[in-house]
């Protein structure tokens, strides 16, 4: 539909990644794939990978749900937030995205200065692989901490926007 008038390419693709369920599941499964991408390519093929991710354990299955479900709320969150914000706050939020996008894209010549501390992060990392349970704990914690947090907001967002629709109400 890329001709129409309307100027709407694919609406389908849109209306399903402002879905919560989907953009969860779909957060879910890129955190499982980019692990194996990361474990396959340390260990020199996706079949070691694969190994490598599925020997962590109950972990495979913890941090892909608690991301999930932190994505899934957040996507919520921001569908009812969204809707209620004015064509100018929507601006500001787009411009504080492409000023952010922007400082990105200046200093990324910058990642050539960090190459030296590779070597650190090799050493460190045989360190780090001793403690990586309690690393993980740490992780997931953090994670239903922030889901804990975008729960909250959506409450008190939820009850504002019901708020608003009350004296919206009142006053016709």
């Amino acid at each position: 539909m890329r001709g129409s008038s309307s100027g709407r390419y694919m609406p389908g693709i849109k209306s399903l990644l402002k879905d919560p369920y989907f953009f969860g599941m779909s957060a879910g499964i890129l955190v499982i794939l980019f692990n194996i991408s990361i474990a396959s390519l340390a260990e020199g093929s996706l079949e070691k990978g694969y190994q490598v991710f599925l020997s962590n354990g109950i972990f495979v299955y913890l941090i892909p749900i608690a991301v999930g479900i932190q994505m899934g709320l957040f996507r919520y969150h921001r569908n009812i937030t969204m809707v209620n914000i004015a064509g100018s706050e929507k601006m500001g939020l787009a411009g504080s995205a492409t000023s952010s996008l922007t400082m990105v894209a200046c200093c990324l010549h910058h990642v050539s200065d960090l190459l030296p501390t590779v070597g650190f992060i090799i050493a460190a990392s045989s360190l780090l692989i001793q403690y990586k349970d309690a690393i993980i704990t740490i992780g997931l914690l953090a994670n239903m901490a922030g889901s804990a947090y975008i729960a909250r907001a959506i409450l008190r967002d939820r009850s504002i926007i019901a708020e608003a629709k009350n004296l919206r109400s009142e006053r016709r």
